[in-house]
């Protein structure tokens, strides 16, 4: 049985809407900080690509070692506390940073280390909020909640960016740092005033160790004929980003020469994108298939990707096809987002959702890692363009998983096979 407050809420109740309401805030921050650092190092630290690769790097790593602790603990506690706790801290890094940066005693690697822990946080924060989101709203509601969530998540990548680009711009970065400081706050408010008495998960009867039950839980996906493809497809997405995480600012900056507000418009583009896309993602869906939704999501992102490196070195030609590939591209992106969390968290079971949920970010965060790293490695030889044209393909190498599963002919999420895990 699904964890739940008094009943499944509607996606209309007051306390769900309070729920959308501090992650829209909270979305709004983490793009301000999560597009905003790698910038901020560049221009106040004069960071190179190989530090940007370290930044993005040993960010995915963080999130690496996060991912079946997190799993582990969502599946054996309370996962609201979980949330809250995860926004709090993050809080309280950035508001350090904040504190060094009004001081000007900001250094490369005190950036480096709060950036890694937050992304160790964000990673529990996520997968808490994907195991709890099932009992919160009910299974059948899945698809509608997560078309919301999408969609808060656009709106903060279309209002994020641009914040970001003016802080820095005219305000400089410890303002930029501290906006997202707030919004964790602000997170964790809304967190606070659901009053949801959640009950622990079953699975936390007779548990065996950690260890073993992150393995079990990377074990059950892999042997999932949906689960794994999905999980390959998304991790390859990872692989690709690892590299645009660790190269795209500088590319932006250094070779197409485009200001700081120019490039948080472009990820602004991104973001209406993706929120045309959760709007996009359900109806797609219900006309296709969830299965087919995924796969025209990895075929299409994987294929605007390629605008990036082909860009030309005009920088008016060079915004125009950046654009693209964000505007287009993170609506496809969104597609796939949605019918992979709708098909995993429907044939989930429930004491399995926190574990699948981490062992899905194992897999993306190992390959999301050796992409930052390789793109500081092989952006010498291939320089940085041709790293980027490498990691565009690697992202439409996920079609091969999903072509070769039942997927292609998958119309609507199948039920949670409790038999198909492990007791």
């Amino acid at each position: 049985m699904r964890e739940t407050t008094a009943g499944p809420l509607p996606i209309s109740a007051p306390s769900f809407r309070i729920f959308l309401a501090g992650r829209t805030v909270s979305e709004l921050g983490s793009r301000v900080t999560r597009e905003g650092l790698p910038i901020i190092a560049v221009l106040l630290l004069h960071a190179t690509a190989q530090d940007l690769s370290w930044l993005a790097g040993l960010s995915y790593i963080a999130a690496l070692l996060a991912s079946p602790l997190s799993g582990v603990l969502a599946d054996r506690t309370r996962r609201r506390p979980l949330l809250v706790a995860s926004d709090l801290l993050r809080a309280t890094l950035l508001g350090a940073l904040t504190l060094l940066a009004f001081a000007n005693l900001l250094a490369f690697w005190q950036l480096l280390a709060a950036f890694v822990l937050v992304a160790a946080l964000n990673t529990l924060f996520d997968v808490a909020d994907q195991a709890w989101l099932p009992g919160l709203v009910g299974v059948a509601q899945l698809p509608q909640a997560n078309a919301w969530l999408s969609g808060a998540s656009a709106l903060g990548e279309t209002g994020g960016p641009v914040l970001m680009g003016l802080l820095i711009q005219f305000l400089g970065g410890p303002l930029t740092i501290l906006s997202d400081a707030v919004s964790y706050l602000a997170s964790a408010i809304t967190l606070l005033q659901l009053g949801a008495s959640e009950s622990p998960s079953r699975s936390r009867q007779a548990a065996p160790g950690v260890t073993a039950s992150a393995l079990a839980g990377l074990k059950a996906l892999w042997r999932h004929p949906l689960l794994r493809p999905l999980a390959m497809a998304a991790a390859l997405i990872s692989l690709s980003g690892g590299v645009f995480d660790a190269l795209y600012a500088f590319f932006a900056l250094r070779v197409l020469h485009l200001s700081p507000f120019l490039i948080g418009m472009l990820i602004t583009g991104g973001g209406v994108g993706a929120l045309v896309g959760s709007v996009f993602a359900p109806l797609a869906a219900r006309r296709v298939g969830l299965g087919r939704a995924a796969v025209y999501g990895v075929m299409g992102y994987g294929l605007l990707l390629l605008l990036v490196p082909l860009a030309p070195a005009t920088p008016l030609l060079a915004f125009a096809f950046l654009l693209a590939a964000q505007l287009f591209g993170d609506l496809l992106a969104t597609l796939f987002g949605f019918a992979e969390a709708v098909l995993r968290q429907s044939v989930t079971p429930e004491g399995w959702l926190g574990r699948i949920s981490g062992s899905q970010r194992l897999l993306g965060n190992v390959l999301g890692a050796a992409g930052a790293f390789a793109g500081g490695v092989i952006a010498g030889p291939l320089a940085v363009r041709g790293a980027l044209l490498v990691a565009a393909v690697c992202a439409l190498l996920g079609l091969v998983w999903l072509l070769r599963s039942p997927l292609p002919g998958l119309r609507a999420a199948p039920a949670a096979e409790p038999g198909g895990f492990p007791a």
